[in-house]
């Protein structure tokens, strides 16, 4: 037999040292969701949206000459004009500060709610998941029982006792809103707390506390994330709703559930009064609605490619 040599052999294609190479470049789980979300234009949109509405909201009523709370009685109703963008109400206020101070609100009191919702939700739930058994049962039916009292209730008995303002919606939807990510944690931890790293964990010594928020609590982050964007607006169109049954935020101050309100009355009349703070709810209830389904797309592993 003919000896062999490696001058009788092609290689075909790519280079040896070329094939070697590893084409795709090594990613953390954050950075290949962020070049997952990156590739989602309806969501880089709506992120862009919020993000401008929020500066907008924060800006906007500094840099104004005009006072959300007085107006000018020799100037009600005025059409939207070069001197007021988005015109003025009954009163003679300026719209344009107002709707913008009015987001302001509502998206402090959405944030804040959503926070809360995360804080406690988190932690009841991820106690509950971790020890399990009839501890877990008894409170998972203290949840049940605060799903089951409507969350206008506690409103208007916080409201009785405490009276209306910010600091009661902040409370009564955080009251009623928490008891979700809870059981979304605990749905979560029941299926991670079996899993090979917490043996490992469990083995090495460290107790209950360190695996749940060194080990169970960051492994359901993405999922608890995208609740949040999710929350956002829930609590913003909750607040929404208690001030255009006339719950919520007490006159002056504005809100866009107030300001809707305000603009129902004088529709026929005046309708860009109800039309400027309706476009403001639809596009950040919107934008958090398409931000939130990118953001579950980018963050499940499921769909990495």
């Amino acid at each position: 037999m003919a000896e062999l040599s490696k001058d009788k052999f092609i290689i075909e294609g790519k280079e040896s040292s070329e094939a070697e190479a590893i084409v795709r470049p090594s990613l953390t789980y954050w950075a290949d969701a962020w070049r997952r979300l990156k590739s989602n234009k309806m969501a880089i949109i709506a992120m862009t949206i919020l993000i401008i509405i929020t500066l907008a909201a924060i800006f906007a009523p500094i840099f104004s000459s005009y006072d959300y709370r007085t107006g000018d009685l020799l100037k009600t109703n005025l059409k939207p004009s070069s001197e007021h963008w988005f015109g003025t109400d009954e009163l003679g206020r300026d719209l344009y500060v107002r709707v913008w101070e009015g987001t302001r609100i509502s998206l402090f009191i959405g944030i804040v709610v959503a926070l809360l919702n995360f804080t406690i939700g988190v932690l009841y739930g991820g106690i509950s998941g971790y020890i399990g058994g009839s501890v877990d049962n008894l409170m998972m039916r203290f949840v049940d029982i605060l799903f089951s009292i409507p969350y206008l209730i506690w409103v208007i008995m916080l409201t009785t006792v405490l009276g209306s303002g910010l600091f009661t919606i902040i409370i009564a939807l955080s009251i009623a809103g928490w008891g979700g990510m809870a059981r979304l944690v605990r749905g979560q931890v029941l299926q991670l707390k079996e899993m090979e790293y917490v043996m490992a964990a469990k083995t090495l010594g460290a107790d209950a506390g360190r695996i749940i928020t060194k080990h169970l609590i960051p492994n359901t982050i993405g999922v608890i994330i995208i609740s949040i964007t999710f929350a956002v607006p829930t609590a913003i169109f909750s607040e929404a709703f208690l001030s255009f049954i006339g719950l919520g935020i007490p006159v002056p101050n504005p809100s866009l559930g107030s300001l809707s309100n305000d603009g129902t009355r004088m529709l026929l009349l005046e309708p860009y009064q109800l039309v400027f703070p309706a476009l403001v709810i639809s596009a950040v209830m919107l934008s958090f609605q398409i931000f939130g389904d990118g953001l579950r797309d980018a963050l499940d592993p499921r769909l990495r490619q």
